[in-house]
């Protein structure tokens, strides 16, 4: 291998899990803070919730929850987004100085974490307003306060952006499919992203059970980080640590006796940013 190369490669994965390692820390240190503040207003459930999101009465799921959460806050998935949210702005901010490190450090890049870190924070937000709903209040569906209806159209929304993004700025409009290469599809790869936005946000009701969404979530884009590594998107790899050290950090306090769940605040941000970044790495199948 060619010593420059080696070095490139060498320095491009000590940024990837220094930025991680950084989110873990930081996320460390702040959760103390951010769990006194949700059990100084008892930010958690108040009563039982009897029906889903869609309106159906529940029998079976709600024994699942019973003698859990009860004074345990939600909203802790206000760490998982928001640690890696301001890493990523401040070390922007930080590369127009001028100095040499941190234009190295910098990861906002276009091409690689603009879509992802927007569909971040956008379903972060949505799935706050639906956890304060349900906090205080105002919802009556397990899982957070606003109907099926709403959800299903931001989450569209975000994915129809996405699509759009991708096809018009990137002008991407092929999917790989393993041992058949690359296949051409035209527009309907827009059509194709918002299907997948939508189903991995389906899928996403793996959270409430003792840290079972912060292991698997972790998993998952520890996987994506490696396959973007591997595929030079040192930038997308770094977003996705990132993610995972802040992920982590949650999952250490969510270990039973949790002291904070992660809320749709965590979920719903999680699930379609791991959409978005599966189209990044054309890893979709």
């Amino acid at each position: 291998m060619v010593p420059e190369l080696s070095i490139g490669i060498t320095a491009d994965v000590i940024k990837v899990f220094s930025l991680g390692a950084l989110s873990f820390i930081i996320s460390i240190f702040l959760t103390p803070a951010l769990t006194h503040f949700l059990y100084k207003y008892k930010l958690w459930w108040k009563g039982e919730k009897k029906k889903s999101i869609d309106g159906a009465n529940l029998q079976v799921i709600s024994k699942f929850h019973q003698g859990k959460g009860t004074h345990t806050p939600r909203l802790g998935g206000l760490l998982i987004w928001m640690v890696p949210s301001v890493i990523i702005f401040l070390f922007f901010l930080l590369s127009k100085t001028g100095v040499g490190i941190f234009e190295k450090i910098n990861f906002l890049s276009r091409g690689q974490t603009w879509l992802p870190l927007f569909a971040l924070i956008v379903a972060s937000l949505l799935g706050l307003v639906d956890d304060l709903s349900q906090i205080f209040g105002k919802g009556k569906y397990v899982g957070g306060g606003l109907s099926l209806s709403k959800r299903i159209f931001v989450v569209v929304l975000i994915g129809l952006i996405g699509g759009l993004w991708f096809y018009f700025k990137l002008d991407v409009e092929t999917i790989h499919i393993p041992g058949n290469g690359d296949l051409n599809i035209g527009w309907w790869y827009i059509l194709l992203f918002i299907i997948v936005v939508l189903g991995t946000y389906s899928g996403g009701v793996i959270d409430g059970l003792d840290g079972l969404a912060g292991g698997s979530f972790a998993t998952f884009f520890t996987a994506f980080a490696v396959i973007a590594l591997f595929q030079g998107q040192i930038n997308l790899a770094a977003f996705c640590f990132v993610l995972v050290g802040a992920t982590l950090a949650f999952l250490w306090f969510n270990i039973p006796p949790a002291r904070f769940y992660m809320g749709e605040t965590g979920v719903m941000g999680l699930c379609a940013t791991l959409a978005v970044v599966a189209f990044l790495t054309d890893s979709i199948f």
